[in-house]
């Protein structure tokens, strides 16, 4: 009688430690990781915004070095109607010296080349655009005007003063390039503000016709829009 105590005490006891051990198995099998939906966001997220400060950072680099050329140029100009720059009275020197000054004229278109080209300066342009419509609308549409041969700034003010958001939907593209004349085609959207307080989206295809100057800084002339 004692013998069949133990006996079933033991089988009573292994049962109790196998159902256990499947519990604790299963709910390792279905433990699933709570935050790994909002971790890939995130990581998104920081990857989208990473992606446009440094397009930022590369723009506002541009146009610094962009400044700095034109501000050495201006100062060599302003050098030269003071009369500050001497001219030798030999023929030898006079050769020289215009030797040299057509290497400068060299380095420098070369240095515009590598700065500047027809897409870059159409980029640079929208860019500003863009930042118009998200803050500081004066001083942006400034700035983007200065990519044009001949419009004032206050044209730029009234086309997109109602302009809400700004997209570039396609990276500008050289579509025709002679010389110094060149045709850039661009997509873009815009949503606008109505006056009956309704926004609409506007999806447009620009082509953008310009030409470089004698320094190689590329100008916009006229745009048609499609």
């Amino acid at each position: 009688m004692k013998t069949l105590k133990l006996f079933l005490f033991f089988i009573l006891l292994s049962t109790f430690v196998y159902t256990t051990g499947c519990d604790k198995q299963q709910e390792g099998e279905f433990k699933l990781p709570d935050q790994q939906v909002s971790s890939d966001k995130d990581k998104e997220l920081q990857v989208r915004e990473e992606m446009l400060n440094q397009k930022a950072k590369e723009l506002d680099e541009r146009e610094k070095l962009l400044n700095q050329r034109d501000s050495i140029l201006t100062s060599k100009m302003l050098e030269m109607e003071k009369g500050v720059l001497k001219t030798d009275t030999t023929k030898n020197k006079e050769s020289k010296k215009d030797e040299k000054n057509q290497k400068n004229i060299e380095k420098e278109k070369e240095l515009n080349k590598r700065l500047d080209s027809p897409t870059i300066a159409v980029n640079d342009y929208l860019e500003y655009i863009k930042r118009g419509t998200e803050g500081n609308f004066d001083e942006n549409m400034k700035k983007a005007s200065s990519f044009w041969s001949n419009r004032p700034v206050d044209v730029f003010k009234k086309n997109y003063k109602d302009v809400k958001k700004f997209v570039i939907v396609s990276e500008p593209k050289v579509v025709k390039q002679e010389n110094n004349s060149a045709q850039v085609n661009v997509t873009v959207m815009q949503t606008i503000k109505g006056k009956d307080g309704k926004d609409t989206e506007k999806k447009v295809t620009i082509t953008y016709n310009l030409q470089a100057d004698n320094k190689g800084k590329w100008k916009i002339k006229s745009n048609i829009i499609k």
